[in-house]
């Protein structure tokens, strides 16, 4: 199969569709675009989508994924604990590394006892340089956000350590960024860099160095100017929000943050939510006016983009996604999600497209993600 020829937008988005929930396929949804689908040719995917070890489908779990699609034309998802897949469709994967960098040790004094490990990645090219933004985190011990830099997507990386822990950008006045992980970095038209991140206590952005690879000014200068975004500064809440992404589409800055119960197998109640702003600082709005930072205790605010319904046992505990998008303008979400076949025993990979309603928010068809069909994928140009 041909490599796709996908664009990415500067942050990656995630949703994609089943060809039936589009109209008839996804040709009528590249010829409403006015371009060419003789030009074209697209993927298949099922969910939980395909991912292959030397050639054999494997059940090889993979959560917290950020696809994005390298120099040379393939496609790769970033997951926790250092996986590594390679796509040429951005459909069906292939296990391309399972370790990306060794285990960072320079959190392992910040919590006694714990041994944090590299949870939800983020990759983005910024300048001549990928970068390997991650969480170091143990549960309950979230220690910060380090990154590794390559030459190549494919690497190798050399970890450059700590980009900032939580008591460096945590205030006295904001418990929020105690728990600093699930970062994902935005570049501006204008080369500004921007990082979200946080968990349940509040969401933030902050501004990088130009490079990606510092804080912009220092973390101490961050500290003093995040912003909050998201959520209430407070202690854990579960009705806010983690998993961050951002991505820009007509003149807005779309937020999707994941909130509920992430890691209880068939009981997992995690679910992502969208609202939009005209600022990536914000504020940030649902389409009931209701800004998300409003979201606390009972009430958790922003318009549902995947879910599991009560009834649906197949699919459970959607949430933590990243967003492509083909050529023919089509956003694509990938996630993760427990499901039945397995007995609900790890998160798998999922993908579906983004459909939009009138007010212009995103959604995936009957907010919940297809399963065991083929269906089609992105579109790609013919060689």
């Amino acid at each position: 199969m041909n490599k796709l020829a996908l664009f990415l937008i500067p942050a990656l988005v995630f949703s994609l569709s089943a060809c039936k929930h589009v109209s008839s396929s996804s040709e009528e949804s590249i010829s409403s675009s006015s371009i060419n689908p003789d030009d074209y040719s697209w993927g298949t995917y099922t969910n939980p989508v395909t991912i292959l070890q030397n050639g054999t489908v494997t059940n090889v779990g993979l959560a917290d994924p950020s696809v994005v699609r390298g120099d040379d034309g393939y496609f790769y998802c970033f997951g926790t604990g250092g996986i590594m897949l390679q796509s040429e469709d951005a459909c069906e994967w292939n296990i391309y590394k399972s370790v990306i960098v060794s285990r960072p040790t320079w959190g392992d004094d910040y919590y006694s006892g714990k041994t944090p490990m590299i949870w939800a990645p983020d990759v983005i090219k910024i300048k001549d340089k990928w970068i390997y933004y991650y969480s170091l985190s143990s549960w309950g011990g979230p220690c910060g956000i380090g990154y590794a830099v390559a030459d190549k997507i494919t690497g190798p990386y050399e970890d450059k350590g700590r980009l900032f822990d939580s008591g460096e950008i945590a205030s006295e006045y904001s418990l929020g960024v105690n728990n600093s992980i699930d970062p994902q970095v935005f570049v501006e038209d204008d080369g500004s860099v921007y990082m979200v991140f946080g968990s349940f206590r509040g969401i933030y952005v902050i501004q990088l160095e130009n490079d990606g690879m510092s804080c912009y000014k220092g973390p101490a200068y961050q500290k003093e100017h995040k912003t909050l975004i998201a959520g209430q500064p407070s202690a854990w809440d579960g009705a806010q929000y983690e998993g961050s992404y951002i991505f820009k589409k007509d003149g807005y800055y779309y937020y999707m943050g994941s909130t509920g119960s992430c890691c209880e197998g068939e009981n997992s109640t995690y679910n992502v939510r969208v609202a939009r702003s005209k600022n990536i600082l914000g504020p940030y709005i649902d389409s009931d006016k209701k800004d998300i930072r409003l979201s606390s205790g009972t009430s958790t605010y922003g318009d549902i983009v995947v879910f599991s319904k009560k009834a649906n046992k197949d699919v459970k505990g959607p949430g933590h996604n990243s967003i492509l998008v083909d050529e023919a303008g089509n956003y694509w979400i990938y996630a993760h999600a427990y499901i039945s076949k397995d007995n609900y025993a790890t998160r798998h990979l999922m993908m579906d497209k983004l459909l939009w309603d009138k007010d212009g928010f995103p959604y995936v068809e009957d907010r919940q993600f297809s399963y065991l069909e083929e269906l089609d994928g992105p579109w790609f140009r013919k060689e």
